[in-house]
């Protein structure tokens, strides 16, 4: 006989169309009516609650935790986790994922309860190619997708990243929904999963059907035991299942795909949310990098030299960041209440995080011995050189800086204002000193100081601080900034013109897709700017351009055009360059009184054929394609519009983009582009051309439109020789400076921990409270290796367990040092 499984469950989305505390107390609702029924109808064999453990954390807080329902998870009627939250798999760091499935572990073990061993991702807006390393890292069994397959007709796979490792993967080929009620009476049910049934059947034969009987937050059908006994029959028999039961009853998977699945032709992956909202990623990569590349070192330090670890402490700041990682939440695609609480999240992660760091750093250094310093922190894997900033507060004067063995450092001086929320020195004396009046009443100028110093990896160092007059000096550098603003770049003996000029585009799209009417452009190439030499020493230059460009007010009312109406768009573009670092680091902040449309910074770099960009733990190839067939069956139209964590890199040119939150790299007739800004005013449209549904409820968002002061980060690196070890060093050391902290200290700790292959990925104190967890990658496909002077060192997986065969990784491995 034939069996049909049937997965009962609920895609809960905490934040979306409507509030969290609005949706959590339908949540409440959910969980009292199916703890009541499934404790008196044994029919109802399984509840699949949607892969997360925050639904427990979050009915707690106001409904309190029954034991009957965790009874029931207890015993495997309900199924819960493996993950905290589900994430967006492109808006978030490869660490992030490991955090959320560390702090699901917590919850379980909170309440006495068991996670899925089920890598549950329905409804994530496209995978990452480095997902099956996540998913086989951290010990699990299957994966469970949807968006972003192409042309695979069969339920199962065999999903590899680019360098081999491999994950079995169930496809939901008709969605996590295939089988849900949507309101339909019981006839029209039992008619819908005989169809499906049959339908699943023809596609693949050799796999039993698989019906979602759910969506997002439906509360289920409690009669849904009998109904399936109801249409049992001799051939087939309908089966109430779990995960787990469905899939002891597969094949290995006959078919394979390897790398990113980001494909529109059957499925939406919404691809345009890589820059909605940005402002937000950009907080969001502020909070995630800051936790990942100094808060967990300087902790793990810390828990090397013998201090305690502040656990709850960690946790509390990284619980408000994976908070906002779920795809309608960090992509941007929620009501405007919604994003308004996200944000306060972000900025309340990375306040609880610079204090952490503040008072940890106190704690590792023992006193100051004196304010006439720096100290330096590098938590990159190798040597630091180049240029650091910090704010230093001294009396009126001239001063040079001076290494340990005496050799002036070459550096520029500003005086500037004091920021106690971004300065990492004043904050510090905040939690140094017993009165605040130590801060208040400190009358000395502030100043920024730009050094040129090195630094070796994973350490401290100190610059001394001198009354005396520095070196003065300039450099020539090759690359020129044009009357427009623009820049001419230099670049291996060839010349390229008009680099970094702005575009805007109309937008008539919603919060998951850009859309358009007519593609009018407009561009900064033929305005006038105002250009200032800000500083000129003998190692770096900052010119500023100042320059507004003019743009259509909105798009009409009838949605057919632009608006005829042109205001103006206010910009300023810091471009910083370095004599001994090629590379140009560009700073814009603008102000935009626009509506509906997409602004983008141009690199018109022409005929690109491939472009590489980073996934978790490696480059992920792109093909620039030339889409010109007819795509109107296509769920979405196809375009060479990618997303990245960190960097897009071109092998034909020799030049790499590295990005600070800004996620969305794309490729058309006119060069490289990325997106700065995209301002809608609707959560969802059903008018769009590039897509022909809605994607969720038609709702006004009108803070989508970004109206206000807006500021982009990036770097344009440049390589001698490309290859891909040199892109990850030159782009790390872009975004993972040294902190400097003004003041000397009496102990500076030593860690005598070497990276002798591949690149760090965390350190970070281990969750079993034994010692400090390393975990390294390495982009070429190797084994990583360390050199650590250390009486125990166990390698584990992702999950920080001891490691078993099946687990090992092809590039990535991570190990306990036990202290």
């Amino acid at each position: 006989m034939k069996k049909a499984f049937v997965v009962t469950h609920t895609h809960w989305d905490r934040e979306w169309y409507t509030t969290f505390e609005i949706f959590r107390e339908r949540l409440t609702l959910l969980l009292e009516k199916l703890t009541d029924h499934m404790k008196k109808d044994d029919s109802f064999k399984h509840f699949h609650l949607d892969g997360q453990t925050i639904v427990l954390e979050d009915s707690e807080e106001t409904m309190g935790i029954r034991q009957d329902f965790l009874d029931l998870i207890r015993n495997g009627k309900i199924s819960v986790g493996p993950w905290y939250v589900l994430p967006d798999e492109f808006l978030v760091a490869s660490e992030s994922w490991v955090r959320n499935y560390l702090y699901s572990e917590k919850i379980a073990e909170r309440y006495g309860v068991k996670l899925s061993n089920i890598a549950y991702l329905p409804d994530m807006f496209g995978h990452n190619a480095y997902m099956p390393t996540v998913v086989k890292g951290l010990g699990l069994r299957w994966a469970v997708i949807w968006r972003g397959v192409d042309k695979l007709e069969d339920a199962t796979f065999i999903w590899s990243t680019p360098f081999g490792d491999q994950v079995d993967a169930i496809y939901l080929i008709h969605s996590y929904s295939n089988a849900a009620h949507f309101g339909i009476n019981e006839q029209a049910l039992k008619r819908k999963l005989i169809e499906e049934s049959e339908k699943l059947s023809n596609i693949s034969s050799h796999n039993p059907p698989l019906l979602m009987n759910g969506t997002d937050h439906e509360i289920p059908y409690f009669n849904i035991g009998k109904i399936l006994e109801e249409i049992s029959t001799n051939e087939i028999k309908f089966v109430h299942a779990g995960f787990e039961q469905y899939v002891a009853e597969l094949e290995r998977p006959r078919s394979h795909i390897t790398g990113e699945l980001r494909s529109p032709r059957i499925v939406p992956v919404l691809k345009d949310v890589t820059s909605t909202r940005i402002w937000e990623k950009i907080l969001h990569y502020q909070a995630e990098k800051f936790y990942i590349h100094y808060l967990e070192p300087i902790l793990a330090i810390s828990r090397i030299t013998g201090n305690p670890t502040p656990v709850n402490s960690i946790w509390y700041g990284w619980k408000q960041i994976l908070q906002c990682q779920p795809h309608d939440s960090i992509c941007g695609c929620s009501i405007d209440a919604v994003h308004k609480v996200i944000q306060v999240r972000l900025k309340n992660a990375i306040d609880h995080g610079r204090a952490l760091f503040a008072k940890t750093f106190l704690e590792i250094v023992d006193k100051r011995v004196d304010d006439m310093g720096i100290t330096l922190f590098n938590p990159l894997e190798s040597n630091f050189q180049g240029v650091v900033e910090v704010c230093a507060k001294l009396e009126e004067g001239e001063y040079k800086f001076i290494d340990e063995d005496g050799n002036e450092i070459e550096t520029v001086i500003i005086e500037s204002a004091e920021d106690l929320q971004n300065d990492m020195s004043t904050l510090i004396r905040f939690f140094e000193s017993n009165t605040t009046k130590a801060i208040e009443n400190d009358q000395r100028k502030t100043y920024r100081c730009f050094l040129n110093v090195s630094a070796p990896s994973l350490s401290f160092k100190t610059i001394n601080i001198v009354r005396s007059k520095g070196k003065n000096g300039s450099f020539d550098q090759p690359h020129r900034v044009n009357e427009n603003g623009t820049l001419t770049l230099k670049c291996k003996e060839r010349t390229f013109e008009n680099l970094c000029y702005l575009e805007d585009v109309e937008d008539i799209g919603d919060e998951y897709n850009y859309s358009w009417v007519s593609k009018e452009i407009f561009n900064s190439l033929k305005t006038n700017a105002t250009i200032n030499n800000c500083i000129d020493s003998s190692f770096m230059k900052k010119i500023v351009v100042t320059n507004t460009m003019q743009i259509p007010e909105s798009i009409a009312i009838n949605r057919k055009k632009r608006s005829e109406k042109l205001v103006d768009l206010p910009f300023e573009i810091e471009y910083t360059f370095y004599r001994d670092t090629p590379r140009i680091d560009v700073k814009i902040q603008f102000i935009n009184y626009v509506k509906d449309h997409r602004l983008s910074i141009v690199f018109p770099f022409k005929n690109l054929s491939k472009l590489i960009t980073d996934g978790y733990f490696g480059p992920v190839e792109h093909t620039i394609e030339n889409f010109d067939e007819d795509y109107s069956k296509w769920a979405e139209l196809p375009d060479n519009n990618f997303a990245m964590y960190w960097f897009a890199t071109l092998p034909e040119i020799g030049v790499t983009i590295s990005t600070k939150g800004l996620r969305e790299v794309r490729v058309d007739h006119d060069g490289l582009k990325i997106t700065l800004l995209r301002c809608v005013e609707w959560l969802s449209r059903n008018d769009l051309v590039t897509r022909p549904d809605h994607a969720g409820p038609g709702i006004r968002t009108p803070e989508a439109q970004g109206i206000g002061e807006h500021v982009a980060e990036f770097s344009i690196i440049l390589h001698d020789k490309w290859n891909i070890e040199d892109v990850y060093r030159s782009v790390r050391n872009y975004q993972i400076p040294p902190i400097a902290v003004q003041g000397k200290f009496e102990k500076l700790p030593k860690i005598e921990l070497e990276i002798e292959r591949g690149f760090l990925n965390t350190l970070k104190p281990s969750e079993n409270g034994e010692g400090v967890i390393i975990r390294a990658f390495d982009p070429q496909g190797n084994e990583p290796k360390i050199k650590y002077r250390s009486k125990e060192i166990i390698e584990v997986n992702l999950a920080e367990k001891p490691i078993k065969p099946e687990e090992k990784l092809k590039n990535v491995r991570s190990w306990l040092i036990k202290i």
